[in-house]
């Protein structure tokens, strides 16, 4: 057997990962304790000489007590470690022995590096990614704790409330492995990576995660950031061309890339999942997106949210009118959805004609819409769908067909209804009697005319788990061991029940089964009652006349009956038309979401909708970020019920993460005067009151947490932040140091407690407190961005601050002073030309 010493010296001669000056900064803190360990000092200066220069030589100077250490590694220096405060008994004996010591640090260093990096990429490897991934995700779950203040805030150390995960693929890649070699194969898989790590800012991380599959982490990202990110990644892969020396072939490459948002992309009892489980989950989306990207041809971004709304094409064409589609629930496809059919073949593009050498027309031809499908069947990763309308039955949809989302509203054809024109008499459900619900969707536009009061009640089957049928554990929809057949049992068997409890006694003849007739008011054909499928575990009922309430009590007893007769648990949601502003046309949107509420609570799952309704699906969009669109849901909730406090509390956190703080104040003072107890509440009102500059109210609101809850950082961290603004720093600092040891506070408290520091004078210390902070979040801009000021402010090694400047610059570049530094940074180095381009980045 090898001695382990031959062994660490072959893996450190391994060149292909190697220790860099870059990688000595990002840990400095980590290379500051291990070295403190074995040789006590008071103070320390990390620099690096200029390339060519001659380093420093080890020097201990008993004068001055300072120790020159330089950071030697396989014969290299990296860098000089100069220690201050050192008391040497030894002076002559010891440095070298501090010098061995030194460089065993930076082998443990490289050692760990290598273990996180993928050898042939130089990025970092599958286990590292998803560590950091789940990290990150902890902290976004941290940072949703005190949502008002926002990564904005500089009072508060925060982290950003949203990611995004960058997965991409390859193109064809197998084949140029097969035709022109692996070792070729592996070249361009290099290169490749060098171009992702080019194309990404300093605080991504990037990771190989296998053979030809890349990941990129994108901290504090929207939507449109993680596209923009991704596009820019496919265009530098597609920039690279390779040459085979036996064929003389030259070969291009291109990537697929997907993206997903967290936590956009989560839903429901996913976020209630751990963070290592929430990651995988966030992975897999991605991943659904890439197969997406291919699926549209390659070469292409695809976002996971933009799958159900135009990823979706025809896999099927079946038998009356019906068709599958590459839709499930796992890309967020739901029963009733509407979508326009075109062709591929036919999409919009410009037509050009030349009329001569020097005049030419130009026009886009417009996109051609074969017609309108509506999903009646979704699975985890399929769907089944009918025809609602057909443009040219001359030209019918066809496998390989696109799909676009669209509302009600806003179709392109018009209505067909069932058994007065349209295409034909109703087909009926063989199961259950009732209409197919492409037939209900026809007869309910034409009935909801002439109905003046109406209720729609949607239906579903739940897992005796108590998921939902469209929830993701839900075995009932499983095509293997014969569950399709008892969910169809199942739903046979609601549908008679609610033969009798929902539908009216008296049936009309020639109906079908489902289907009742009322009583006529004069000089009008009357609405009549009728139900129809909705989806595999789903049934849909039109109940005209009534009210909300008595439609609630029939529902609570079907659900009763249903348990009492059959062991099933269902979940019924309804909506009772007319309410607040809202159409006819909304109604079935509408029903959809009590259902959505109902399948949150206990049984029985009974939901009409209402105020509380509508916050739950306005909850969806604050998560999604689509604020304003919240905004209006939250308003909706409130004029239903004025006092549905959480639908307040969330629309003042809504109108202070738009910057509206006035607005955000009144909404959160009606909380509190309802609700003296609730902690955030008094938490958001002082926020709003120390954004209006308030800050004697924001004070007593911020105590009054206290009383509530003695252990609540925030509130310890904003008094802190009205101590320090009104130059009491001893007792800015007291309350820093309590939220600092309070829950939560750990990472929260120490870029204060440095800021404080600094303002006392004592660069060590804050220097230590911001180091602690980047190691516990290192996106932190405001961090980085005082660390490279406390660099430049001493006269210590530029580079450093250039490094430190240009990562805060790129989290946030909209902050003039970050780009500041990082142009000082670089004037010190003699970079004037890239010193007069950043600072022309400062002026925009």
């Amino acid at each position: 057997m090898r001695p382990a010493a031959d062994i660490l010296t072959d893996i450190l001669k391994d060149e292909s990962v190697q220790l860099t000056r870059q990688d000595l900064i990002d840990l400095e803190h980590s290379l500051k304790d291990a070295i403190r360990a074995f040789l006590p000092f008071t103070t320390y200066s990390l620099y690096f000489p200029r390339e060519g220069s001659q380093p420093p030589s080890l020097r201990y100077d008993a004068g001055s007590r300072e120790l020159i250490l330089p950071l030697v590694l396989c014969g290299r220096v990296l860098g000089v470690f100069v220690a201050r405060g050192v008391r040497l008994g030894a002076p002559k004996a010891m440095p070298p022995v501090y010098l061995a010591m030194a460089t065993k640090v930076l082998e443990q260093m490289l050692l760990y590096k290598r273990s996180v990096t993928d050898p042939l990429t130089g990025l970092a490897s599958r286990e590292h990614f998803h560590k950091v991934l789940g990290q990150e995700i902890a902290l976004i779950r941290h940072c949703l704790e005190a949502t008002t203040g926002g990564r904005t805030d500089p009072d508060v150390q925060c982290f950003s409330a949203a990611l995004g995960v960058i997965l991409l693929d390859l193109d064809s890649f197998q084949w140029i492995n097969e035709r022109y070699g692996y070792q070729l194969g592996d070249q361009m898989v290099a290169q490749v990576g060098r171009a992702i790590a080019g194309a990404c800012p300093r605080h991504v991380t990037a990771a190989r995660i296998h053979n030809d599959t890349f990941a990129i982490l994108v901290p504090d990202a929207s939507s449109k950031g993680a596209f923009q990110l991704a596009e820019q990644v496919r265009q530098a892969i597609g920039g690279l061309s390779f040459q085979d020396e036996m064929t003389g072939d030259l070969i291009s490459v291109s990537a697929s890339l997907g993206y997903a948002n967290y936590p956009q992309c989560l839903r429901g009892p996913q976020l209630e999942r751990t963070p290592g489980e929430q990651a995988r989950i966030l992975m897999r989306a991605a991943a659904k997106a890439v197969g997406t990207s291919k699926d549209h041809g390659r070469n292409r971004v695809f976002g996971f949210l933009d799958i159900a709304r135009t990823g979706g094409r025809i896999l099927e064409v079946m038998p009356m009118q019906r068709l599958s589609v590459t839709l499930g629930r796992g890309v967020g496809a739901q029963e009733g959805l509407r979508y326009l059919v075109w062709s591929p073949k036919f999409q919009e593009r410009t037509i050009e004609a030349r009329l001569s050498g020097d005049e030419r027309l130009l026009g886009r031809s417009p996109a051609l819409y074969k017609g309108e499908i509506v999903l009646t069947e979704v699975q985890e990763d399929i769907a089944f769908a009918e025809i609602l309308h057909a443009g040219d039955s001359a030209w019918a949809p066809e496998p390989g067909d696109r799909l676009t989302l669209i509302q009600e509203r806003d179709s392109l054809f018009a209505a067909q209804p069932v058994e007065e024109g349209g295409q034909g008499p109703a087909q009926r459900d063989m199961l259950t009697g009732l209409y197919s619900y492409r037939d209900f969707l026809a007869f309910f536009g034409r009935v909801r005319q002439r109905a003046d009061a109406f209720t729609v009640v949607l239906t579903r089957v739940v897992s005796p788990g108590g998921a939902g049928v469209s929830g993701e554990k839900s075995d009932v929809v499983d095509r293997r061991g014969g569950t399709v057949k008892h969910l169809d049992a199942a739903v046979a068997q609601v549908a008679a029940l609610a033969q009798g409890c929902l539908l009216p006694a008296t049936s009309v003849s020639g109906a079908c089964p489902g289907e009742a007739k009322p009583g006529q008011k004069s000089g009008q054909k009357a609405a009549r009652a009728a139900g129809g499928r909705f989806g595999l575990g789903g049934l849909v009922h039109f109940l005209p006349g009534g009210s909300g309430p008595e439609a609630l009590a029939k529902a609570e007893e079907l659900c009763a009956q249903a348990a009492a007769e059959h062991g099933l648990d269902l979940a019924v949601g309804l909506f009772s038309y007319p309410f607040l502003n809202f159409a006819k046309a909304d109604a079935l949107e509408c029903a959809r979401k009590a259902l959505e509420h109902a399948l949150l609570l206990p049984a029985p799952r009974v939901a009409l909708f209402d105020s509380v309704s509508l916050n739950v699906a306005a909850d969806r969009l604050f998560v999604e970020g689509d604020l304003y669109a919240a905004v209006e849901e939250f308003k909706l909730s409130l004029l239903a019920d004025p006092e549905n406090m959480l639908a307040r509390n969330s629309l003042g956190i809504c109108y202070a993460q738009l910057g509206k703080p006035d607005l955000a104040r009144r909404e959160f003072e009606l909380v509190v005067a309802a609700e003296p107890s609730d902690v955030m509440a008094h938490y958001n009102l002082g926020w709003a009151c120390q954004r209006l500059g308030e800050n004697a109210l924001a004070s007593a609101a911020y105590e009054r947490c206290l009383e509530l809850d003695p252990g609540h950082c925030f509130s310890l961290l904003r008094l802190g932040s009205l101590a320090e603004a009104a130059g009491e720093l001893d007792q800015a600092e007291a309350l820093y140091t309590r939220a600092l040891a309070a829950p939560g506070g750990e990472a929260s408290a120490l870029r204060p407690l440095a800021r404080v520091a600094l303002a006392k004078g004592q660069a060590d210390r804050a220097r230590e407190h911001l180091h602690l902070a980047i190691s516990a979040n290192h996106n932190d801009p405001f961090a980085l961005h005082m660390l490279a000021r406390l660099y430049l402010d001493a006269g210590e090694d530029p580079q450093i601050a250039e490094v430190l400047a240009r990562q805060s610059a790129a989290l946030m570049p909209e902050r003039q002073e970050f780009w500041g530094a990082l142009v000082e940074a670089l004037t010190l180095q003699g970079k004037h030309e890239e010193a007069r381009k950043a600072g022309s980045r400062s002026r925009f």
